[in-house]
């Protein structure tokens, strides 16, 4: 059974961004949902993070003064 998780993020620096949300994805198991609250330029931290990570789906929208970024483990 998928979980979802939730965080909010916002104020954190890059590499704090990171680290909390690195923990998460290493606990993850296929079908998991991570939904981050975070500001805008996160989306660029999550970016680097898993653009090499073939096991992660992620999409990050930006919705007024923050970003709204969704991770899901896919296998």
């Amino acid at each position: 059974m998928s979980q979802e998780i939730k965080l909010d993020l916002r104020g954190k620096s890059c590499e704090e961004f990171i680290l909390e949300i690195s923990k998460i994805l290493v606990a993850m198991k296929p079908g998991d949902i991570l939904n981050i609250v975070a500001d805008q330029d996160r989306v660029l931290c999550t970016h680097q993070l898993l653009r090499n990570a073939r096991n992660y789906l992620y999409k990050g929208d930006v919705v007024g003064d923050h970003a709204e970024i969704t991770i899901r483990r896919l296998r």
